[in-house]
């Protein structure tokens, strides 16, 4: 599958590309990664039937989308904190943030991070689908991503990259689960 930059949205290359060489990869040591200077950006709230107009959820796709998973958490994090506490909204960006951190993971080779992640994240957007009305017979979209779609790929992936032997697991664009709002 070729590699889809989101419309309407910044194109995360090439801002990122201005702002480092590559992805930032966190280390065992250092989890957390602010670059000298850094000031939090102001983040406006959007409701999820306005997720069109959310530049952060939709930069927070495209970073994804192209492999920069520790600035796509961040992205999105920024949006789940102005977010209302226990909605539908805040339980489906936080199961976005456990995906982009699952891809963070398996780069490390931590199966048992993995593991884990694929358990919560699959409860928060599970809890999303179903405090929005959503059920598993209609996967309707929420904040355009159809939630158990997306996580049924999500799982084939992990499993296709944890069943390949190597170390750490490798990541495999053709099979990779692009988010891409509709």
């Amino acid at each position: 599958m070729e590699r889809r930059v989101l419309p309407n949205s910044l194109s995360a290359l090439s801002i990122c590309s201005r702002q480092t060489s590559a992805p930032h990869r966190p280390s065992r040591r250092s989890q957390s990664y602010r670059p000298p200077g850094h000031v939090e950006p102001h983040v406006e709230w959007a409701p999820p039937e306005r997720w069109r107009d959310s530049p952060e959820y939709l930069f927070g796709c495209d970073l994804y989308n192209h492999g920069y998973w520790w600035e796509s958490h961040e992205a999105w994090e920024g949006l789940w904190r102005v977010t209302l506490n226990g909605g539908e909204q805040k339980r489906f960006l936080q199961g976005l943030i456990q995906i982009a951190a699952i891809h963070l993971q398996l780069f490390q080779g931590h199966a048992d991070g993995v593991a884990r992640l694929r358990t919560t994240s699959r409860e928060h957007l599970t809890s999303a689908a179903r405090l929005s009305g959503r059920n598993g017979a209609t996967d309707v979209p929420f904040m355009g991503v159809c939630i158990f779609e997306f996580m049924d790929r999500v799982e084939a992936y992990c499993v296709a990259v944890l069943d390949v032997e190597s170390s750490p697991p490798w990541h495999d664009p053709r099979r990779f689960p692009y988010i891409i709002p509709s």
